[in-house]
C-alpha cells in the first residue's frame, strides 16, 4: 500500500538536524541511500512500510516526519463482487490484490487466484476473448489460493509446485490443466555486485533479503535452501520483511530496497534482474469439476488454449509452453 501524496521536505531537515548522513539513515531504515535521496527530493513517494522505517531511524513518528494523520490516510479501497456457488463473494481491492480488469467494469464476473504472472496474463486474455466475462486476478500465495478455492471464494486458481504434501492432497478434487513450465531461483541485481551464489553467500555478503509470506512456494524453497546450507534465518537481513506478491519482490530489488529473493524466472525477465535457477516448476490451473461448463471457466480454458496466450507467455523467455492447455491426470 502506498501513502497519499506527502510533503517529504521534513525528512532532510530532521536528518541534517541530527547530523546523520543519507547512508546512515538508509541503513537504519533498511533501504538504499539512493532511495532516501529520491524521497527527500520528492521524486519518490514512500510506502507505509518505508515511512515507518524512516521514522524509526530518526526517532520520531510517521505523522511528525511526513505530515498529519489525515494526509497519511489511504484512499478507501474499491470492493469487487462475484457470484460463486450461488452466493456473493467480495474482495477489497488494495495493494495486495492486483486488479486486471477494464476501468469501466468495476464488478468482475470471475475471481482467479494465484501469484504467478501467468495467472494475470490469463485473466487478461480471457477478457480479450469474451466480452461477457470480466476477470479479476487476486494475487495470493499457493496456500491462500488453495484455501480460497476450497472455501468457494474463487472460481479458479493457478498454483505452482512442487506442492507440500498437504497441498497435494487438497487438490485431489479439482480438475487440473497445464499452464506452463517455469523455473524458481534466486533473483539478484543484474550485475550481481555482491557476488551472490546462493544461500551460502547471504551471511558473508550481508545481502538484504526480500521474502514472501508463509504459504508461498518461494518461501518454502527459501527455507529449504537455508536448511541445506545450515544457515539460521535470524542471520539474514530482511528475512522477516515480507512482500505479498512476486511483482513486489522484483520491484524491491530493481529499486534498490533489497539485494536478493527467491522467486520466479518470469519476474527476473520483467524487471531485468539476474537469475540463478534452483529448480524446475510447473504451473497448473485448478477448476472445480462442477463448474467446468460454466461461461466463466470456459472463458478461462479457451484463453489458456489459445495461440495468443501461448505466444505471450513465450515472450517472457521463461516459460515452457509445450503442454499449455492440456489436462493433467
Amino acid at each position: 500500500m502506498r501513502m497519499a501524496s506527502i510533503d517529504s521536505s521534513r525528512l532532510e531537515t530532521m536528518r541534517r538536524a541530527q547530523g546523520l548522513s543519507q547512508r546512515t539513515v538508509a541503513e537504519l531504515a533498511g533501504i538504499t541511500r539512493q532511495a532516501v535521496g529520491a524521497i527527500e527530493k520528492g521524486r519518490m513517494q514512500p510506502s507505509v512500510g518505508i515511512a515507518l522505517g524512516l521514522a524509526r531511524a530518526l526517532g520520531t513518528s510517521v505523522e511528525h516526519l511526513f505530515g498529519s494523520k489525515r494526509e497519511l490516510t489511504p484512499k478507501p479501497a474499491r470492493t469487487a463482487f462475484a457470484a460463486i456457488g450461488g452466493r456473493t463473494v467480495s474482495y477489497e481491492l488494495d495493494a495486495d490484490h492486483l486488479a486486471i480488469e477494464p476501468a469501466e467494469s468495476p464488478v468482475p464476473g470471475v475471481f482467479l487466484g494465484g501469484c504467478d504472472l501467468s495467472a494475470g496474463l490469463l485473466s487478461r486474455h480471457a477478457m480479450m476473448r469474451s466480452r461477457d466475462v470480466r476477470v479479476l486476478w487476486l494475487t495470493m500465495t499457493n496456500r491462500g489460493a488453495l484455501r480460497a478455492l476450497m472455501g468457494g471464494k474463487l472460481h479458479a486458481a493457478v498454483v505452482h509446485g512442487p506442492l507440500s504434501p498437504d497441498e497435494t492432497r487438497s487438490i485431489g478434487d479439482f480438475l487440473r490443466f497445464e499452464v506452463a513450465g517455469t523455473e524458481a531461483g534466486w533473483l539478484i541485481e543484474r550485475s550481481n555486485p555482491l557476488h551472490l551464489l546462493g544461500a551460502v553467500s547471504l551471511p558473508r555478503s550481508k545481502a538484504r533479503l526480500a521474502n514472501r509470506p508463509a504459504g508461498a512456494g518461494a518461501r518454502r524453497l527459501l527455507d529449504e535452501e537455508l536448511r541445506r546450507a545450515a544457515i539460521d534465518p535470524a542471520r539474514i537481513a530482511g528475512y522477516d520483511r515480507e512482500f505479498h506478491g512476486q511483482l513486489d519482490v522484483g520491484r524491491a530489488i530493481s529499486q534498490g530496497f533489497a539485494d536478493a529473493a527467491v522467486g520466479m524466472a518470469s519476474v527476473a525477465s520483467v524487471f531485468h534482474l539476474g537469475f540463478i535457477p534452483l529448480r524446475a516448476e510447473r504451473c497448473a490451473l485448478l477448476v472445480p469439476p462442477r463448474t467446468l461448463r460454466t461461461p466463466e471457466i470456459r472463458a478461462l480454458l479457451d484463453a489458456l488454449r489459445s495461440t495468443s496466450y501461448r505466444r505471450d507467455l513465450e515472450a517472457f523467455n521463461s516459460y515452457d509452453v509445450t503442454r499449455t492447455g492440456e489436462s493433467i491426470t
